[in-house]
């Protein structure tokens, strides 16, 4: 694939590179243990951060970790740069793919647990959404047209590049489909007011459009690749490794806040989120929240596998944005801190 990269992920990726730079001549270390034990993270709109739910059911009580909430960022690339930066500790939820493309930079990034999937038998999954009386039946039918994703270079074009390749679409076809970056709670919007011919939507944004009506999904991202993991929790190596107890902590609370969410209904879930939420001052998220239908975690407690990672390097290789010979899949991601780890990672 040859989409054009747009700026600021060039500029992003170039910045992740030059930190490995820095990072080699001394640049400040990890704070203090008793510092770093308040939490610094972004989240995306429309997932639950397993961080929060575990506040919310106690899990950090006697742990001595605090959160410090940054606010909202579109998506992974973004959540991606802070970590690396040390902007922010713990990265929610971005795409496997950016984590290899920054790690093969020579970024010291780590994925520690899942934080969201796809998976069939929670009809937890990435459509792509076109008004029911659009016209629109197939891939082909894109061509010269415009599709909103949440944000470019991540899961969404990944997604859509794999289908249009499946449906034999040439790559000067492919380049003929524009990818429109728009967050999610937009997207509904700008496809039924025609800014847009169709929408990469999943998760709480996606289930809010299709309870609206006149919507209708074109594909499954399972239909094309099958159940994965989708995006991790991610760390700095060097925070793994200045604060290994921190590290086992912190990963335990949200393999425990992700294994209620696998065990308890969804509405008792959304009830210990919901208090949370309005308690922290967060009430607008609210709407969201009532149409959330789960993250879709592909394995129990969030454990990860090589294919997680492996579904889309070929993609990347593909893109020119990584060499899959200079690309060691086992060290994007550890289980050695999830307690889940011994468990068999497939439903």
């Amino acid at each position: 694939m040859s989409r054009a990269r747009p700026p600021w992920l060039v500029a992003a990726v170039l910045c992740l590179g030059l930190l490995t730079g820095c990072q080699a001549l001394g640049a400040p270390g990890e704070r203090p243990t008793e510092q770093a034990m308040t939490i610094r993270y972004h989240s995306g709109p429309g997932l639950m951060n397993h961080l929060e739910l575990a506040d919310a059911l106690g899990y950090l009580e006697g742990t001595g970790i605090e959160l410090d909430y940054e606010g909202p960022v579109a998506g992974g690339p973004e959540i991606l740069r802070s970590v690396a930066t040390d902007q922010t500790d713990l990265g929610v939820g971005p795409f496997q793919g950016a984590t290899a493309r920054v790690v093969s930079t020579g970024v010291d990034l780590t994925a520690v647990a899942a934080t969201y999937g796809s998976n069939r038998a929670e009809g937890r999954t990435f459509d792509v959404v076109t008004l029911d009386d659009g016209g629109l039946d197939d891939a082909r039918d894109l061509i010269g047209g415009k599709v909103a994703v949440n944000t470019l270079g991540a899961n969404a074009e990944a997604i859509l590049d794999t289908w249009f390749a499946q449906e034999g679409l040439t790559q000067d076809e492919i380049d003929d489909v524009a990818l429109v970056p728009l967050p999610g709670i937009n997207q509904e919007a700008a496809l039924r007011e025609g800014q847009v011919d169709a929408a990469l939507m999943n998760g709480a944004a996606r289930d809010f459009a299709m309870k609206h009506g006149n919507l209708r999904s074109l594909v499954r991202d399972v239909d094309l690749v099958g159940d994965y993991n989708g995006g991790s929790y991610v760390l700095r190596d060097s925070f793994i490794e200045a604060h290994p107890e921190l590290t086992r902590t912190l990963v335990g609370v949200l393999v425990r806040a992700i294994r209620f969410e696998q065990a308890h209904s969804l509405a008792e879930t959304r009830q210990v989120f919901a208090r949370w939420l309005e308690e922290h001052g967060r009430s607008d998220e609210l709407p969201v929240l009532e149409s959330w239908q789960g993250n879709g975690i592909a394995t129990p407690g969030g454990v990860l596998r090589d294919e997680d990672f492996e579904l889309w390097t070929d993609w990347l290789e593909a893109e020119g944005q990584i060499d899959v010979d200079d690309l060691s899949i086992p060290d994007l991601y550890t289980n050695e801190f999830n307690p889940a780890a011994g468990e068999r990672s497939n439903r």
